[in-house]
């Protein structure tokens, strides 16, 4: 159950880092836009970063391991684009204020994980007798490439088209992954 405090300070959170950028939010922004003090937002969160990496947790990727494993991969990521299109101008400004490195440094562990369950579903079973380097190599690039590709779009467009992604998207795993 996701606390009602920590949701609201990550709802203001989002409000300031839309305003003035990530590097230049401060705690006492953050609590004075929910109307909460700094005591509330240290009892949750350690600092800035902290709130981030729920941010990404809890708002953006699917917690739910048992929900991942039921779902397709494109199931996973239309979830993923929808999510990032409801605060698009949240996460445009973080990728354009810390950077695509630091987002691949913060998201990189969770979707690695999805990955690894699209590549191993995906992946005839012959065909990986040398299993474990192949499975490595592959969720590592397909990884880097998805939050390569959605770090680029999001520097390079003020809105996304959801129906566009979603449409590419299908694309990419009916024609290639089957």
């Amino acid at each position: 159950m996701v606390s009602r405090t920590k949701e609201k300070l990550a709802e203001a959170f989002k409000a300031v880092v839309c305003r003035k950028t990530f590097s230049k939010t401060t705690i006492s922004d953050i609590t004075t836009e929910c109307g909460m003090t700094r005591e509330n937002f240290y009892y949750h969160f350690r600092d800035k970063y902290d709130i981030l990496d729920w941010v990404f947790q809890n708002q953006l990727l699917i917690q739910d391991t048992e929900s991942v494993q039921k779902m397709t991969m494109e199931e996973i990521t239309l979830h993923f684009i929808h999510n990032i299109n409801k605060d698009y101008k949240f996460y445009r400004a973080i990728v354009k204020d810390i950077g695509p490195d630091q987002i691949r440094k913060e998201v990189f562990p969770y979707i690695e994980g999805t990955t690894r369950k699209f590549v191993e579903d995906s992946m005839d079973k012959n065909i990986w007798k040398m299993r474990e380097e192949k499975e490595h190599f592959a969720v590592e690039y397909f990884t880097d490439a998805f939050i390569s590709f959605i770090t680029n779009y999001l520097l390079g467009h003020k809105e996304m088209d959801e129906k566009m992604m979603v449409t590419n998207f299908h694309f990419l795993y009916t024609q290639f992954f089957g």
